[in-house]
């Protein structure tokens, strides 16, 4: 057998693999850390002084900003408001936060009986459009005021108001609101994001596109109009308006009259006390009623399906030009006037009625 030897060419490379590989780790090990550090340092923070204001119930409160926060804390009549702010960039890497971020600040300042917030920075259009992208500096806003007719536009963000006892009117593009012990009309103008509102008393105006909407315990009149989003509503006491295109509604529990415009998504509702109107395209209908009935839909290509309090005699008007119509079997029912009708009482006592009608889809009755 014939065994190579070690020769000094060898050894030699040997020494500059080792010294690469150890020069590899060293400079992967220092900019590992310089990585690190430079990530931890495109953060910044700098708080601004408290601003006092003078507002009295009357006055007109209007806040505005492109990305932020705002927290609407309410505060005894007579008290002075104040703003607290701080801004907050988390990543100054993004092409112009940091110069944005030093721009940043807000102004307070009163035109005849409005007070106003707002954020200064963007000089023009095409700024104001690149400070709304995630990861440019945003400013947040907790404001103490007496409870006072109130505006807050924003781009993106989130909205959080507790308490606070008169007219509020919200618009965000994308973001989060939660509004908590309300009264006075609450209107909201969101493009998508997450809607919680918690025992308001007074009316609600939702109009949203795809945002997630829950309403609960409250009281008062309200309009829900949804295109895409999800809306639930948890014992609710007033007159409901709910127009959706092709998102999900879900009741629980109400008492008022429910009128709704559904399109082609999935409508759902129980413990529903109070008349019912509506319409409905090609999409699903699923109600169960806890008062006396009053109902009446109309339906194109979609399912009806309303489920009566139970022992109640309710008189059925049922009518379906090219589709089925499903009644109890033990009911004896006549004929309507179309080609494919029925009237019927269901037993018990003879009180409510159930009216629906169809073009092509299912109705039934439980």
């Amino acid at each position: 057998m014939i065994r190579a030897a070690n020769s000094p060419l060898s050894g030699a490379l040997a020494l500059m693999v080792a010294m690469v590989a150890a020069v590899f780790i060293f400079f992967s090990t220092v900019f590992g850390i310089s990585a690190a550090m430079a990530a931890k340092d495109s953060s910044r923070e700098m708080k601004f002084k408290d601003f006092p204001f003078d507002v009295t119930r009357g006055d007109r409160l209007i806040v505005q900003a492109v990305r932020g926060h705002v927290r609407l804390v309410t505060t005894a009549q007579g008290k002075p408001g104040v703003v607290r702010a701080r801004k907050v960039l988390t990543d100054a890497t993004k092409p112009g936060a940091q110069v944005r971020f030093d721009e940043l600040s807000f102004s307070v300042r009163r035109e005849g009986s409005v007070v106003m917030i707002e954020e200064k920075g963007p000089n023009g259009r095409q700024d104001w459009i690149d400070w709304s992208r995630i990861g440019q500096p945003e400013i947040f806003f907790e404001i103490e005021s007496p409870s006072t007719t109130a505006e807050i536009h924003m781009h993106s963000g989130t909205v959080n108001a507790s308490g606070w006892k008169d007219q509020l009117a919200i618009s965000l593009q994308d973001g989060k609101l939660v509004s908590t012990d309300g009264e006075g009309a609450l209107r909201v103008t969101m493009l998508r994001g997450e809607l919680k509102i918690e025992k308001q008393k007074g009316a609600i105006e939702i109009e949203s596109h795809s945002g997630k909407i829950a309403i609960s315990n409250s009281e008062g009149g309200a309009r829900i109009h949804s295109f895409t989003g999800e809306s639930s509503v948890t014992n609710h006491k007033g007159d409901m308006n709910i127009r959706s295109k092709i998102g999900a509604v879900n009741i629980a529990k109400m008492v008022g009259q429910l009128t709704f415009d559904n399109g082609r998504g999935r409508f759902e509702g129980t413990g529903i006390e109070g008349g019912v109107r509506g319409v409905n395209d090609d999409g699903s209908v699923n109600l169960q009623l806890a008062g006396e009935a009053d109902v009446s839909i109309e339906t194109q290509e979609g399912a009806v399906s309303v489920k009566p309090p139970s022992g109640a005699g309710v008189l059925l008007k049922l009518s379906n030009e090219d589709g089925a119509i499903v009644a109890p079997e033990s009911l004896k029912a006549s004929k309507g006037s179309g080609a494919n009708s029925i009237v019927v009482r269901m037993d018990g006592v003879p009180k409510g009625v159930i009216v629906l009608r169809s073009k092509r889809g299912t109705v039934r009755v439980r």
